[in-house]
């Protein structure tokens, strides 16, 4: 679970302005705001949010959440009053450390609006759930299932010294949202969410209906999605799909014409793990490790994620099969997730506790994919920790009226459009848009930012122009590592 508004005019600028402007200028946070710089150089106004670790022990340990406000760069009279505010992935995404890195796909939406984020509890610098065992050389992907699940039970005894890792679910970061709009004093506000920030905003669209005037939902992590369960079903059909459409592509077809049987005979031929050692992509150090078929397929996973890394992996797969050299596939797949500023252990803080609960692992292990299984190493580091009490409703679907706009890249291999199709039925005034061919999170794709800067500007998709999607077109497959066909 490891990766992605913007022309926004004023809906009722003339009305607004001939009332004298809006309310944006009087709000009155209750918490203190001052110039900050964020990752990129991005200017911001921070605080900080105090709550308590356990609302039921109100005097007991209190959490610290930084808060970053990038304040509306239009005139006062097309500023609107409801923020923007961004949900982070992961989970175990800072966001005020994510998403200055994507700034710019939402300027148009700062134009008119406030962005705001919000730290979720057990990340930031201060009280992020960081593991200090896992440095740069013992990244748990590339380490034998045994010492990562050694390694991972290291921090969570390290974290259960300064917190109750009972207290770090999705409700709970969804009353540290509502904690925070309060005391921004904002009355109502739209939602970016991608992956788990789509569950996230699920949530927080189901608790407190009344402040959500539109939400947009990337990469949709539905609630009957449960993490590492079904990778290895929802990666298979991004890997069919993705050797589908070589095999359709004249290019891709005439340089790698066997490429789906290559990739089977790696997997047979793995069946007897080989010692590989390759430069680590993060420090450049030789990394030695045991590749198996397992391993290949979670290194295989890994680039299906980004539409541009899918457009590598045919070539990749076949220089593995035809020279035995896998360091190519290896470090692409690794480079995936590098920039991803995952907190590790409010990874598994949230997820053992809401996903590993759910997975059978008899039914899990008889997968008949090229993956394997995924979930048997993450219930093993979940053995250890401890289950926090969970929504009741977590998991049914939200019947709600919110306006929401649902995004899927078609070759998803995590959150595929399944998963936001559900969301749709019992979401009346949604839209539910698929880019082809493309991976995990679609808001950068092509004039993605524009379609939805007009849906948060209109509150609605009942008029939304969505023709410029019909010109997106995947990356072009690389035939050589030079590039693509000329």
């Amino acid at each position: 679970m490891k990766r992605n508004l913007v022309l926004l005019m004023l809906l009722l600028g003339t009305l607004l302005a001939a009332c004298g402007g809006n309310d944006a200028d009087t709000r009155e946070p209750s918490i203190a705001l001052e110039e900050c710089r964020l990752t990129g150089g991005v200017m911001a106004r921070c605080g900080v949010l105090t709550v308590a670790e356990n609302p039921d022990a109100p005097d007991g340990r209190t959490i610290a959440l930084d808060i970053a406000v990038l304040p509306a760069t239009g005139s006062s009279n097309v500023v609107q009053a409801d923020p923007l505010f961004l949900l982070a992935g992961g989970p175990g995404q800072s966001a005020t450390e994510v998403y200055p890195l994507a700034v710019y796909l939402f300027e148009e939406v700062n134009r008119t609006r406030d962005i705001v984020l919000i730290d979720q509890r057990g990340t930031g610098e201060e009280s992020g759930f960081t593991c200090d065992n896992l440095t740069d050389e013992s990244l748990p992907d590339d380490l034998p299932d045994a010492a990562a699940v050694a390694l991972l039970d290291e921090c969570r005894a390290a974290l259960a010294e300064r917190a109750d890792l009972t207290q770090y679910t999705t409700d709970r970061f969804i009353a540290d949202l509502e904690a925070a709009r309060l005391a921004l004093d904002y009355d109502t506000i739209n939602l970016y969410g991608a992956s788990y920030g789509s569950r996230a905003a699920l949530a927080y669209m189901r608790r407190h209906p009344d402040v959500i005037r539109s939400a947009v939902l990337d990469a949709v992590a539905g609630p009957e999605l449960v993490l590492y369960r079904d990778m290895p079903r929802d990666g298979q059909r991004a890997l069919d799909l993705l050797f589908e459409r070589c095999a359709a592509d004249a290019a891709c077809h005439a340089a790698f014409p066997d490429v789906r049987a290559e990739y089977d005979d790696l997997l047979a031929r793995l069946a007897t793990p080989q010692a590989i050692t390759v430069a680590h992509p993060l420090t450049n150090e030789p990394l030695e490790f045991q590749m198996t078929r397992d391993r290949l397929g979670q290194y295989v996973f890994n680039v299906l994620y980004s539409a541009e890394f899918q457009s590598l992996l045919p070539l990749l797969i076949h220089h593995a099969h035809e020279t035995g050299d896998f360091a190519p596939l290896i470090i692409q797949a690794l480079s995936v997730g590098s920039g991803a500023g995952l907190y590790t252990g409010l990874l598994y803080a949230v997820a053992c506790s809401e996903d590993a609960p759910l997975i059978d692992p008899a039914a899990e292990t008889q997968t008949d994919t090229s993956f394997g299984s995924f979930a048997a190493n993450f219930q093993a580091i979940c053995a250890g920790w401890p289950r926090a009490e969970v929504a009741g409703d977590l998991r049914q679907p939200l019947q709600s009226d919110i306006p929401t706009l649902l995004l899927s890249g078609g070759s998803d291999p995590v959150t595929p459009p399944t998963y936001a199709e559900a969301a749709a039925a019992t979401l009346p005034n949604s839209r539910h848009l698929v880019v082809p061919g493309y991976g995990h999170g679609v808001l950068a794709v092509g004039c993605m930012p524009r379609v939805v800067a007009q849906f948060i500007r209109d509150g609605h998709a009942d008029d939304l122009d969505t023709a410029c999607l019909d010109e997106l077109q995947p990356p072009p497959f690389f035939v050589t590592f030079a590039g693509p066909e000329p």
